[in-house]
């Protein structure tokens, strides 16, 4: 079977948004393969431990996918983890945020909700003193308000599909007169504190789709939440999307201060490193490729300090134009920031998903903005665009599996 027919009956299989139809030309399945230029050893590992979880369904599997704007969209991601749930085990979802709160775009496959007055800056465009202790979800919002709460729900379709026993505050207050708490059945619950991660952690007395989460906060104190991660204890493979929009590097490296500690809460057995769109969207004269490979070593050796096992798997910038002052400018340093993905694969043992070959290479995306896949602005995909990409990306994941698996 060709590749376009393979990607066509899996999307099939899978429900994928291209299901009625064949792909477009300006999609090249082809490329849609794990390049490892250096050693695949790390790679290999991970599909060992994924068929020890299918054979005897017990254990995790952790995957971590970290970028910007398309991870934030969670088109992207959640297509992968859904599909990766299609073909294994189900665990958890990952890390939840309230990103209402930053007024920024959100994941509208869960419905959380808060009350009372909350400040939330953006990583992105935080600065000076008042800025959160950002992590691994790559938001914080604090607040200050008597009313303070946070609700959520995993299953907003009506399954059953999610479900937790237990639930995991990420926060801090400012001062131990100030946390969270969750009252079930007119009880509170206790909570552990667990120094280590920082965080809270409530045992739930049953299963459930649903939390709400209200704060003790004395006058003259605050609380600041950066993330909320459910969890059911149950064996599968557990998916953790981090995704700021705008993020580069250096945000994660250098304002993501307890980044590393949040990491013991991930122990990632494959890392998704999709950050890069925003590193290059300068002139070609200011990336700075040595830099931008020498800010990736920092943020890989941060992940092997974790788990010195952790496999990794670079996805390279799309084909691309980026913001200027007086409106977009074609991105001159895709094939840059593809050359020091290699260099970092090889020298890491990593794998590379070439997104740039698959969309056909220089000004490709002008193809793909007018078959319905990427944006207007062609900078970001269209919600059809990133589940496609969801489903190459697994399509890729399982012939690499099949054909090196022993």
């Amino acid at each position: 079977m060709d590749a376009k027919k393979f990607i066509f009956f899996l999307m099939l299989f899978l429900g994928g948004a291209a299901a009625a139809q064949e792909l477009p030309d300006c999609v090249h399945p082809e490329a849609s393969v794990f390049q490892f230029p250096g050693s695949r050893e790390a790679q290999d590992r991970f599909y060992a431990k994924l068929d020890s979880l299918v054979a005897t369904g017990r254990g995790n599997v952790n995957v971590w996918h970290v970028g910007g704007s398309h991870v934030q969209a969670a088109f992207f991601p959640n297509r992968i983890m859904n599909n990766l749930d299609s073909l294994t085990v189900r665990g958890d979802r990952g890390f939840l945020f309230p990103l209402k709160l930053a007024e920024t775009n959100y994941d509208k496959t869960y419905r959380i909700t808060a009350t009372g007055e909350w400040v939330a800056p953006i990583l992105t465009k935080a600065s000076g003193e008042r800025r959160p202790r950002y992590g691994v979800t790559g938001y914080g919002a604090r607040t200050s308000s008597a009313d303070a709460s946070v609700s959520f729900r995993l299953n907003v379709d009506g399954s059953d599909r999610w479900n937790c026993q237990s639930l995991r505050v990420l926060g801090y207050g400012s001062s131990e007169r100030a946390y969270p708490y969750i009252i079930c059945l007119a009880d509170t619950l206790r909570f552990d504190y667990e120094p280590e991660t920082a965080s809270y952690l409530f045992d739930l007395p049953a299963p459930t789709d649903t939390v709400h989460v209200e704060f003790h906060i004395p006058e003259g104190e605050e609380f600041t939440l950066t993330g909320l991660q459910p969890i059911s204890w149950r064996p599968g493979v557990n998916y953790f999307a981090s995704g700021v929009n705008g993020a580069a590097l250096p945000s994660w490296l250098d304002r993501c201060v307890d980044l590393e500690r949040d990491m013991q809460l991930v122990h990632p057995d494959l890392a998704i490193l999709a950050v890069g769109i925003n590193d290059s969207a300068v002139s070609a004269k200011d990336f700075k490729p040595e830099k931008f490979k020498d800010n990736y070593r920092r943020l890989m050796r941060m992940v092997l300090r974790t788990n010195p096992e952790c496999a990794f798997i670079f996805v390279t910038n799309n084909d691309s134009y980026r913001y200027v002052r007086r409106g977009m400018s074609y991105n001159q340093n895709t094939e840059a920031v593809r050359k020091a993905m290699m260099e970092l694969a090889k020298e890491f043992g990593a794998g590379v998903w070439d997104v740039y070959a698959i969309m056909g290479g220089a000004h490709s995306v002008e193809k793909w903005r007018d078959a319905g896949l990427a944006k207007a602005d062609r900078l970001h995909f269209t919600d059809v665009g990133y589940e496609l990409l969801g489903d190459l990306f697994t399509e890729a994941l399982v012939a690499d599996k099949e054909e090196h698996s022993k």
